[in-house]
């Protein structure tokens, strides 16, 4: 008689540790470098990047493709950040406060090619 497989076997098997190796290795971008690239504050890139995601989840993209939350270690210590996919790029921009005018720009270049 075969033996079952547990959920938590299945999980961390080899092969589920490899695709989400490369996963990862698509998610190129630092979030964080937006606020200084863009002068966005860390409260408006946070809320982006959940628009961002909320954004994936409607149209059945996974989100972890895209979207990676991880802890960074500068002379201030540890704080959190995103590592982003090119495309988690655009979509966190597209959901970011248009108030700014560098987002605004951008969002402006996105229909009119600019």
């Amino acid at each position: 008689m075969n033996k079952p497989i547990l959920f938590s076997e299945l999980m961390y098997s080899p092969i589920n540790e490899f695709i989400e190796a490369v996963h990862i290795y698509g998610l190129k971008c630092y979030a964080s470098d937006f606020v200084s690239d863009f002068d966005l504050e860390a409260h408006h890139l946070e809320v982006a990047v959940e628009r961002a995601i909320l954004a994936c989840q409607a149209l059945n993209i996974p989100s972890y493709f895209h979207f990676r939350k991880i802890y960074r270690v500068d002379d201030g210590g540890v704080y959190s950040d995103w590592k982003l996919s090119p495309y988690g790029c655009y979509l966190t921009l597209i959901n970011a406060d248009p108030s700014n005018i560098m987002i605004a720009r951008f969002q402006s270049s996105l229909i009119i090619g600019d």
